[in-house]
């Protein structure tokens, strides 16, 4: 459909890739001539017409897009380009679907090293959802039984529906449809875009300036949360950690699950200081073995990958310099 010379502006994902960072910079947007929808209800719905398509949900997000004065629309939702969860088994789908839904659009797709991505995804789903979940369980799902979540935003973040297979990270694979239009998509490398801290390509392709602060961090994972599959098997541990708990929300210490990741951390750091480190750094080094291998089984596919991206357009390591 078209929108009257509206211009579109999508950042899609990827999960764990610098997305709450983007978001809070793109809310600071205050031309006059853009309109923002940043994990708001329009978000929301869009997902929901991904995920699931009909007429009615279409005619929605179209009346939402008609009533808006403004002729730069952004748009940002990690949720847009697919789930790890059911392994990105509808991501042809959805580009098509996007393509038929609106006119002039420019895509933001952030990437990351695939064991990278992973292990990230892993400790947010450790703090938030599950606190006893293996890594190499969490990494080895069954690639067939992924495929059939195909409505992974509407379901409950419980152990059952969480997880994925480490294999499914093939970007030559799931950005295929971008990668044919590089002209219009941004693809901003994690790791060089918070090294090198450079937006001005950034800032370029959304055609309006924003000011950066690298130095706030968002959505931190402390490092020894790791230590949590250790000391959980531990019942002075555990009898301790729910005690403090249930005494810091008795006194309203305790708002928010941050605030129980802090205390938790704080807990493994004591213990830390009185438990020989040979043994709660098991589980980490096994961890890291995993990684190492994980890595290995992407490599060739990410340099290839990478080896598409045109270095004058996109944000990345660029192997061949």
């Amino acid at each position: 459909m078209n929108f009257n010379n509206k211009n579109f502006i999508i950042h899609i994902g990827l999960h764990k890739t610098g997305s709450t960072f983007i978001q809070k910079h793109l809310n600071l947007i205050q031309d006059k001539n853009y309109k923002l929808f940043i994990l708001d209800e329009f978000c929301e719905l869009l997902v929901d017409y991904l995920e699931d398509p009909n007429e009615i949900k279409k005619n929605n997000i179209y009346n939402i897009i008609n009533s808006t004065k403004e002729n730069e629309i952004v748009i940002s939702s990690e949720g847009i380009f697919g789930h790890h969860y059911n392994g990105f088994v509808d991501v042809n789908r959805r580009f098509e679907l996007l393509e038929n839904l609106f006119n002039n659009i420019k895509y933001i797709l952030c990437f990351r090293e695939p064991s990278s991505i992973t292990y990230s995804s892993y400790l947010g789903l450790l703090i938030n959802v599950d606190h006893k979940i293996k890594f190499e369980d969490y990494i080895n799902k069954e690639i067939s039984d992924l495929h059939k979540k195909l409505k992974i935003h509407s379901l409950p973040r419980t152990t059952k529906n969480v997880g994925t297979n480490y294999k499914i990270f093939n970007y030559n694979e799931i950005f295929r449809n971008y990668l044919d239009i590089q002209n219009r998509v941004l693809f901003i490398e994690f790791e060089k875009f918070f090294k090198d801290k450079d937006v001005s390509k950034l800032k370029k392709f959304i055609g309006v300036n924003i000011d950066f602060d690298f130095y706030q961090k968002e959505n931190y994972v402390p490092k020894n949360i790791i230590y949590l599959q250790f000391y959980n098997n531990l019942l002075i541990f555990k009898f301790i950690k729910i005690l403090l708990i249930n005494l810091f929300k008795l006194f309203n210490k305790i708002i928010s699950g941050i605030d129980i990741l802090f205390l938790v951390v704080n807990l493994i750091e004591f213990f830390n200081k009185f438990i020989p480190k040979k043994y709660y750094d098991k589980y980490p080094q096994k961890i890291q073995k995993l990684l190492a291998e994980i890595k290995n089984y992407h490599s060739k596919n990410y340099i290839e990958f990478k080896k598409k991206l045109n270095s004058n357009l996109h944000i990345f390591f660029d192997s061949s310099l």
